[in-house]
């Protein structure tokens, strides 16, 4: 019963343990000290080993996520005022600390000459040369996008393997209009070209409830023969046949359960049978992607850029139901969309059910996801965290004075790490709730 579970939870765990061993071995690399390397999200459940550096390995309770923290994210600040009320900067408070000038709390308490001492010491703390804010603007930006180079090549390496081997495509698109040479999910242009679709002559039928089609007869599925004797060959010729024949009876041919039937029907003064026409595919089963290495390479390179442009069109195509849809249906078909992580772990489910390499796809699909995803510029994202610092690190150059100080960008980047961990609880209620209706 929690097998998928469990499963869901190794592959998205290892995944994103790859995304945070770039930040953390980049972090190694430029001696950037790491206070903890932590398994899912606090509260802490339990502190599992310390190493040679001083790293604190962790397992916390919540399962979604892995985490690194260095030393630069727990800055040390303190809220110091003058006989005036008035907040003294960070960037001047070193300088009034070491001076005679008389400073106070928040409740305007004199702050003792012992206890400047102390502020002096964690402030200067701030200045070590193992913070990742000393270290130059190249170190700090590859540290910060240490997960572009890491999910992306982990994608690909999948994709490689699995296209080296044998592997089918996942399923159709036929939900998001591309140009894209996507081949895990080709539209359906791209299918027939490449022969994973046969369209078969005759149309299915699927007739909405209490209409003139199910009225007469029609039922889900009907495969639909001939119209008036002639051959039903495709949705288009079917709905001129019927455009033409207002206040005429037709035959339709039906097969049902390979049994062969006529069904009459009188179209009236709308023209219309109310019922989903369907173009009659044939899946062709064996059709497989396989090359030798080098082709598998270059397709699983092309594959990993073009899906992941997909997925930045989709979840364009997503915020733009769920903001401004067109109709009430957009927007609950855009909440039913919605899923992460517990859907992709019913999606597992199924995919163990089937063959190991979906179970192999979904992975790529999920790293290609988690470093699209970072692209976003989101405060508390890598890309938002990275568009922080170039920002302050050319307004520096310009003006010498940094555009946010880093207590408030700390802010703005732990408040956003709030909403999107709140978010990541409505989705997860949202995929519970589908899961429960299916």
């Amino acid at each position: 019963m929690f097998l998928w579970i469990i499963v869901a939870l190794i592959v998205f765990s290892f995944i994103v343990l790859v995304h945070e061993y770039g930040h953390f071995k980049t972090a190694r690399i430029f001696w950037v000290k790491v206070f903890e390397f932590g398994l899912w999200i606090p509260p802490k459940a339990k502190k599992l080993w310390i190493d040679k550096s001083w790293t604190e390995y962790t397992l916390n309770w919540l399962p979604i996520w892995w985490f690194v923290r260095m030393k630069w994210e727990n800055l040390n600040y303190f809220q110091v005022y003058d006989k005036s009320k008035k907040i003294i900067k960070h960037d001047e408070l070193k300088k009034v600390l070491e001076s005679d000038i008389e400073v106070f709390d928040v409740d305007q308490v004199l702050i003792s000459r012992t206890d400047k001492e102390l502020i002096l010491e964690k402030l200067k703390e701030n200045d070590d040369k193992d913070n990742l804010l000393n270290k130059p603007y190249w170190q700090q930006s590859i540290v910060i996008l240490a997960w572009v180079f890491m999910n992306f090549v982990l994608a690909i390496i999948i994709f490689t393997i699995l296209f080296t081997l044998w592997v089918k495509p996942v399923w159709i698109n036929d939900k998001i209009d591309t140009n894209l040479d996507i081949m895990m999910f080709p539209t359906i242009e791209q299918s027939i070209e490449k022969w994973l679709l046969k369209i078969n002559n005759w149309v299915l039928l699927s007739p909405l409830t209490w209409s003139l089609a199910e009225k007469s007869g029609i039922k889900m599925y009907d495969l639909l023969l001939k119209i008036d004797w002639n051959d039903a060959k495709n949705t288009d010729y079917v709905k001129n046949i019927i455009s033409k024949s207002k206040n005429k009876e037709l035959t339709l041919n039906i097969e049902r359960e390979w049994k062969i039937l006529d069904i009459k029907l009188k179209i009236w003064t709308d023209w219309k049978i109310w019922a989903y026409l369907w173009t009659n595919y044939e899946f062709n089963r064996d059709f497989r992607y396989q090359y030798n290495f080098p082709e598998s390479f270059f397709v699983s390179s092309k594959e990993v850029y073009n899906e992941t442009l997909l997925t930045f069109k989709a979840l364009w195509v997503l915020v733009s139901k769920l903001v401004l849809p067109k109709t009430k249906q957009d927007r609950e078909e855009a909440m039913e969309s919605v899923g992460w992580p517990i859907a992709i772990a019913w999606v597992i489910n199924d995919a163990m059910k089937a063959w190991f390499s979906i179970l192999m796809i979904l992975a790529a699909l999920i790293s290609i996801n988690l470093w699209a995803f970072n692209l976003l510029p989101i405060p508390a994202l890598d890309w938002g965290r990275f568009l922080f610092m170039t920002v302050n690190k050319l307004i520096t150059i310009l003006t010498w004075k940094k555009w946010i100080s880093p207590q408030i960008e700390w802010l703005i980047h732990l408040s956003f790490f709030v909403i999107l961990i709140i978010l990541s609880i409505i989705v997860a209620y949202n995929d519970i709730i589908n899961i429960v209706k299916k």
